[in-house]
């Protein structure tokens, strides 16, 4: 990060803090940052939500009875049939993901190292499992085993959130510097935008918020310093806590 203004921050690489001289330089600063953490949880959410929440439940029909085939899941689509609303389905974690991955890299810029790391994937996962898992639904009163179904589905959003971290991590080395490589990983944009338009009001708010939050300088000071990570360790605690209970008693 720049020097003149330091940093806990756990997302250091190419793409540094500007000094705040500039309000160009502050709103590029979180436009690709916000670019980065949407095309990382976009990947995640397709490969982990979408393909892997399709291949837990291949499974848990696999290992119930004939009967569930073909009924509506708490998700929308029909088991053991690939439809157009799969495809939705698809597309719905994706963009999940997306917002998930925005999230991920405004927290990881104050929660720093593996400490931060895994607070966010348990903040993340917990919360993603706690939404996930109803006990009144069709996916866990019909599909067996039970406790298969629930280590799988308390597992996949957990899992969804370490990649998110992971991809992060690895693309920010070449992120924005290397364009070929920055426009493949941001192609779900391309998807998102014209399917679900509420993206493209969602990111100008974030895009502003951001932008302000580094212009105004008590935010800016609280963002880069022990301030910022305080707040963020017991949001985090927080969260975990009250949807660890959430999942506990679903």
């Amino acid at each position: 990060m720049n020097k003149s203004c330091p940093t806990h921050s756990g997302l250091n690489s190419r793409l540094e803090l500007p000094d705040g001289s500039d309000v160009g330089a502050d709103v590029a600063f979180v436009w690709r940052w916000l670019l980065l953490g949407g095309a990382a949880g976009a990947w995640a959410g397709l490969l982990v939500g979408g393909v892997g929440g399709r291949l837990a439940m291949f499974v848990l029909r696999l290992s119930s009875s004939e009967s569930v085939r073909g009924i509506q899941s708490d998700h929308d689509f029909r088991i053991g049939q690939v439809t157009g609303q799969t495809l939705f389905l698809l597309a719905i974690t994706t963009v999940l993901g997306m917002v998930a991955g925005i999230i991920c890299v405004i927290a990881r810029s104050q929660l720093s190292g593996w400490t931060g790391a895994v607070l966010v994937v348990l903040a993340g996962g917990t919360v993603g499992a706690a939404e996930i898992i109803q006990p009144d639904g069709v996916d866990f009163t019909r599909l067996s085993p039970l406790p298969v179904a629930c280590v799988m589905f308390t597992v996949i959003p957990i899992a969804g959130v370490a990649l998110i971290l992971w991809f992060i991590k690895r693309w920010k080395r070449w992120w924005w510097q290397n364009r070929s490589r920055t426009v493949i990983a941001a192609l779900p944009w391309l998807v998102a935008i014209p399917t679900f338009f509420i993206s493209i009001p969602v990111m100008l708010v974030m895009l502003a918020l951001g932008g302000a939050a580094l212009r105004v300088g008590f935010l800016r000071r609280g963002l880069t310093s022990q301030v910022g990570r305080a707040v963020a360790t017991g949001l985090a605690i927080t969260i975990i806590g009250f949807a660890s209970f959430a999942l506990i008693r679903d």
